[in-house]
């Protein structure tokens, strides 16, 4: 992974402001820290993270609601967005200025180490009230490629037709429909994204059918932004440290970020101005690796178990 990375130290900072700006600014991180007998107070290490409490009941208080978890006003927002991971209902989820600049910054230098540049022509497939496909779009244009921009189906088809790009990247949930325009088509690279670490048997069959290298981006809706992009040397997900910390939780509940834990993945975000989500439990079970990969990437990798 490409661009300025963080020290441990500054990674600590990051996340500590973003504990208290959530404590400050929302009612909801305020109740849930008072019922757990927590505070910012109480974290001053990436170990003590353990001590706040789970996401997993925001929803049942209202969380899911549009603006509940706000941090301004909309007066300081930048861009509202509605995110879908598939056939669910989408959930509005709202950025500042600077959230949406860090994301196009880190989603360009995804999209390098996969190995796009500015002599590629790109198919672009998904839903663009999507905050993720804008962020893939606006970066794509900072790559300086050709992106042609489109929600599948019928559009789909006939920019295959008339452009025939290079390099596809699309939604997993998009495949079914984008296969059926594919027909004898053959790009150079395919890039989905999903929900899973892993990308997903269809992915890999596609991708195989067309000859294409296929590479991955990892992405969760609650986390309002892409997560990591698939190690280079096919060894898992490069996350994205610059804007996320991970921690897994073992069956008893006991969190880690050690090199080599495994358990269920647990999120928080650490420069979320608009949207700060804390602790949130992806359902997804992985094993976190630490130190340089063989891709030489030095981003904590994940794989899924």
């Amino acid at each position: 992974m490409t661009g300025t990375m963080l020290t441990e130290e500054q990674r600590l900072s990051l996340l500590l402001r973003q504990i208290k700006w959530a404590e400050e600014k929302t009612a909801f991180y305020r109740s849930a820290f008072e019922r757990a007998g927590v505070s910012v107070a109480s974290v001053s290490s990436f170990a003590e993270m353990a001590r706040l409490p789970f996401w997993e009941h925001a929803e049942e208080e209202g969380a899911d609601a549009p603006f509940f978890m706000l941090t301004l006003p909309l007066s300081g927002l930048l861009r509202m967005s509605l995110l879908h991971d598939g056939v669910e209902p989408g959930r509005i989820h709202c950025y500042t200025q600077g959230d949406v600049a860090r994301q196009v910054q880190t989603v360009t230098d995804m999209l390098a180490a996969c190995g796009v540049n500015r002599a590629n022509t790109v198919l672009l497939v998904g839903n663009f009230t999507d905050s993720r496909t804008l962020d893939l779009q606006y970066a794509l244009d900072a790559i300086g490629a050709a992106v042609l921009p489109c929600a599948g189906g019928a559009a789909a088809a006939q920019l295959l037709r008339a452009a025939v790009p290079d390099t596809i990247i699309t939604w997993e949930h998009e495949l079914p429909t984008l296969e059926k325009c594919l027909g004898d088509i053959a790009v150079h690279r395919l890039i989905t994204v999903g929900t899973h670490v892993a990308p997903q048997e269809v992915s890999c069959s596609l991708a195989d059918r067309m000859g294409a290298r296929h590479t991955h981006i990892f992405t969760h809706a609650q986390m309002g932004a892409l997560i990591g992009a698939a190690c280079n040397a096919g060894a898992g997900i490069h996350l994205e440290e610059r804007l996320f910390y991970a921690e897994v939780i073992d069956e008893a509940g006991h969190s880690s970020r050690a090199d080599g834990a495994y358990g269920e993945l647990v999120l928080s975000t650490i420069a979320a101005e608009a949207m700060p989500a804390l602790r949130y439990r992806t359902g997804v079970r992985v094993r976190l690796a630490r130190g340089q990969c063989g891709c030489g990437s030095v981003q904590l990798l994940i794989t899924e178990g």
